[in-house]
């Protein structure tokens, strides 16, 4: 289930976007969180099937046509199967009228996504 992002999930935020390569150190993955934030760029959090924890992270940009999926990050148990692609079609869903496109970073897994979703 996706929700919206508030400060009081910062932590858990900043926690799961560090599992991004990249943004692994702490002030890396906060000033991501921040720089997010300060654009207002949706930043969504998914929680798992119970509804009890935050399991995965999006950041998103939202244009006319389309959704940019700027970075997506699940904590390592859930990085496969289709908690990552239940993610994506609820974001989907949530902008019907706009397509979802990927960075160079996230293209793969938005088109891994896209071949499984319109398949």
């Amino acid at each position: 289930m996706l929700v919206e992002y508030r400060k009081d999930y910062q932590k858990i935020a900043v926690g799961l976007l560090s599992f991004i390569s990249e943004l692994h150190q702490y002030n890396r993955s906060r000033s991501e969180l921040d720089w997010a934030v300060k654009a207002h760029y949706p930043v969504l959090l998914w929680k798992d099937d119970q509804g009890s924890h935050m399991i995965g992270v999006v950041i998103i940009e939202v244009f006319s046509k389309a959704v940019l999926v700027r970075r997506i990050s699940f904590t390592p148990s859930e990085r496969t199967g289709r908690k990552i692609f239940d993610c994506l079609t609820a974001i989907a869903k949530r902008y019907p009228d706009k397509r979802l496109l990927g960075t160079i970073a996230t293209q793969p897994l938005v088109s891994s996504w896209e071949r499984d979703y319109f398949a």
